[in-house]
């Protein structure tokens, strides 16, 4: 429990600062309102054929909050509703030094035939189950931009996850850990030195990120586990071709961790080209490289290479078994949220993807 009452201290100080601030700095000109939506019809390999609405209501109050919505339906089931708040906006607080932030959200994403192909690098596509996955998280994260380019965040999750429909005969019917409910309760701190030219559409810059976060046995279905990840993230272009670059590991630390709680790697934000949650364990890596250009008017387009990694232990990810796909998309830049559609490559699938905002 060292780690606990660690993480619990310094989330007590960044609030403590946070609050300290809120009255020492001005206020900033919050400019016009900012009101962008879009309308979904969309195939995606892993949730197929779909249709749903996204909006984005920036500074509507004249105080620089965002809020951010998304519905979304298909017919492989899945049900997904999302609704965020941010005050002052990301974009809008991105390169400044600010005394104190909230991002609040609430995401809900049923998928009535999600996969599981089994834990660690070897297991086999052949081997896919299909059972009923529903989460519901609620995080509400406060952070402080000391300076314009190294902020500090601290975050409150929790996340239930319901799992039922298991095939019988099958692997994950007779796991005690798959049991219908299990819960995430936890702490997180992250610290992030970013120099990014925006978070929307970054042409230049750098981030390095280290987090931690603990989780709680805070009910009879959580469990007690530490997850500890580093990411870097590169930007940088010449004329109009932006060249962005990503590398990030994290591992789990504890016992007894439900299967819907591990490491995953791919589908649409990791490596793409390989179903979603392909591969599953404590210590996951991922790597994205991606050259993004304009096509016409608000229209780009993106090329580039994903690879990922799963394996049970830190000191065994460089031999894992790692999944190197090709990928290509389109972008659909608006003021205030990025439409997303890639396709990817791979030996196992041919993957077909919509969503919004960079993966990177």
């Amino acid at each position: 429990m060292r780690i606990t009452a660690i993480l619990l201290c310094m989330l007590s100080a960044v609030l403590t600062a946070a609050a300290q601030g809120i009255s020492t700095v001005p206020s900033q000109e919050t400019g016009g309102v900012d009101w962008n939506h879009f309308p979904i019809v969309m195939y995606d390999t892993d949730v197929g054929f779909g249709g749903g609405y996204k909006t984005v209501l920036r500074n509507a109050l004249g105080s620089r909050e965002s809020f951010d919505l998304t519905l979304f339906a298909s017919t492989k089931g899945e049900r997904w509703v999302r609704l965020a708040a941010s005050w002052p906006d990301a974009e809008l607080r991105q390169g400044t030094a600010y005394p104190f932030a909230l991002d609040v959200v609430l995401d809900y994403d049923k998928m009535i035939s999600n996969s599981f192909f089994g834990v660690g690098y070897a297991s086999r596509y052949d081997d896919r189950e299909l059972y009923t996955f529903e989460p519901l998280e609620i995080t509400a994260a406060v952070s402080r931009g000391f300076t314009p380019t190294l902020v500090a965040t601290a975050a409150l999750r929790f996340k239930r996850i319901w799992s039922y429909g298991f095939e019988i005969p099958g692997r994950l019917a007779p796991d005690p850990r798959n049991a219908s409910t299990c819960d995430i309760g936890s702490v997180a701190l992250q610290l992030r030195h970013d120099t990014r030219s925006s978070v929307l559409q970054p042409t230049a810059g750098w981030v390095l990120q280290a987090d931690v976060e603990q989780a709680l046995p805070v009910t009879d279905f959580a469990k007690e586990w530490t997850r500890l990840a580093g990411w870097a993230q590169y930007y940088t272009s010449m004329w109009d071709l932006v060249l962005a670059a990503r590398f990030g590991m994290q591992a789990l630390i504890g016992d007894d961790i439900p299967i819907q709680q591990l490491l995953p790697i791919g589908g649409n934000n990791t490596v793409r080209g390989i179903p979603k949650d392909r591969f599953l364990d404590r210590v996951s890596a991922v790597g994205n490289l991606e050259f993004r250009f304009p096509v016409w008017a608000d229209l780009g387009a993106v090329i580039g290479v994903d690879a990922g990694a799963v394996s049970h232990e830190f000191r065994d990810i460089a031999s894992s078994r790692w999944m190197v796909t090709p990928v290509a998309g389109l972008r659909y830049y608006l003021p205030t949220f990025v439409v997303r559609g890639d396709v990817g490559w791979s030996g196992e699938a041919l993957g077909v993807y919509f969503n919004f905002g960079q993966v990177f």
